[in-house]
């Protein structure tokens, strides 16, 4: 079958002519499979396609002989006096669609949708975590019309989580937040009024929080790991001594580039911000964090290595859509258990809380430890303006400053 596109743009063409595949490759899947009780709106317009009419041509055209042969071919002819034939949920859609219907919208549409508008997700690893939700959606509800989401679809998309996989509370809100925002954009864009089936799932167990708790760090636990990072001198330990006392996660440190470690001014610091390896969390992580004690001292060795990142050696030939900090958590996380500098439940990430426990204890003001870590402001006045000053959160972190054994002071680290 050959016909125009209608278009000279490129890209067009290949959008119209990707919609006119999947149109007819669900055609013939129908054909091949004979689903009597299926209904898919691909197949329904393909079957006009290949019949060479177009949605609403019934009406347009009504009195036109080839919309009458369509549907006797369609339903079978019968006379005036005879029950019409029984006719298939998906021969249905295809007549009304032909009348004049408003062509359903998939689930597969409003994920096209969604990826459309840029709201899809960004890199390997959250596009993995993308396709698991997805395939699993899939698997309970076909791609079947939005409208005909159901809230049943969703506490089945939990059930299965939680029985059959055997997830936590946690890995399923990771579930769920792959799949409604892409729920929520079909209905915007597509104007469906319905509450979202999604929302507000009943999750077991949600308030028993993470499977594996992130503990915090005493005093003495941190020195013994900054005193063993002096101690190694390598690149590895100079990650885990700046995450140690910066408050800063370990995506946003590992692939940090020189440009943004600044230690010949009044105020040594970093800048936390996208490039072209990483992204950052959300708009909040967008920050300056001063560089005191062992992460003043882990930056100035750091930034005698060659290259353009800090920890050259763990960013090695990595692209942003490939970038994961996941191999480099477990290999230093495995470093802090193995020389018994960590107890079950401490991580890398337990720095960061400890470090708000630091600033909390030095009665730090709430919204300048919010400020540091990267953490939304709680309330609307403290959204506007331009936060503390570098000083004032240096004033701070230094108070934070561990004694380490033969430096006497708890002042600002040197470069040893």
């Amino acid at each position: 079958m050959f016909f125009s596109l209608k278009t000279s743009n490129k890209m067009e063409a290949c959008r119209l002519a990707n919609a006119h595949t999947r149109r007819l490759d669900a055609l013939w899947k129908a054909h091949r499979e004979g689903n009597k009780t299926a209904v898919d709106p691909h197949v329904a317009l393909a079957t006009l396609e290949v019949a060479g009419m177009s949605p609403g041509d019934a009406v347009r055209y009504p009195d036109h002989p080839a919309i009458s042969d369509f549907v006797d071919r369609l339903i079978g002819q019968h006379e005036a006096h005879e029950p019409p034939p029984r006719i298939t949920p998906q021969d249905k859609l295809t007549l009304d669609i032909l009348y004049g219907a408003p062509v359903p919208k998939l689930l597969s549409d409003a994920r096209d949708k969604h990826f459309e508008l840029g709201k899809g997700p960004k890199g390997r690893v959250a596009k993995a975590q993308f396709e698991r939700a997805w395939n699993l959606l899939m698997d309970i509800t076909g791609d079947i019309p939005l409208d005909h989401l159901r809230r049943e679809h969703g506490n089945e998309f939990v059930r299965r989580l939680v029985d059959d996989q055997g997830v936590g509370a946690e890995t399923v809100k990771k579930y769920l937040a792959q799949v409604r925002p892409l729920i929520s954009t079909g209905l915007l864009e597509f104007e469906i009024n319905k509450p979202h089936p999604f929302e507000k799932l009943v999750i077991p167990n949600r308030d028993e929080g993470p499977r594996k708790p992130r503990d915090t760090y005493e005093i003495e636990e941190l020195i013994a790991i900054q005193v063993a990072c002096r101690e190694k001198d390598d690149e590895r330990r100079w990650l885990i001594a700046m995450l140690s006392d910066t408050m800063t996660r370990l995506a946003e440190l590992l692939a940090t580039r020189k440009e943004d470690v600044k230690l010949t001014v009044a105020v040594p610091h970093v800048l936390i911000r996208p490039n072209k390896v990483r992204r950052v969390k959300n708009p909040q992580s967008v920050r300056i964090v001063p560089l005191v004690g062992a992460a003043l001292w882990a930056a100035q060795r750091a930034m005698q290595t060659e290259g353009e990142f800090l920890f050259p050696s763990l960013v090695k030939n990595v692209q942003q859509e490939d970038f994961s900090s996941g191999a480099a958590s477990a290999a230093l996380n495995k470093w802090l258990k193995e020389n018994k500098l960590a107890r079950k439940g401490q991580t890398l990430h337990g720095f960061r809380h400890t470090m708000r426990d630091r600033l909390r204890n030095v009665e730090a003001p709430r919204e300048l430890v919010e400020q540091i870590g990267g953490w939304k402001r709680a309330g609307i006045g403290e959204q506007y303006g331009k936060g503390h000053s570098l000083e004032l959160m240096q004033r701070y972190m230094l108070k934070t400053v561990l004694p380490l054994p033969g430096e006497g002071s708890a002042g600002q680290a040197s470069a040893a």
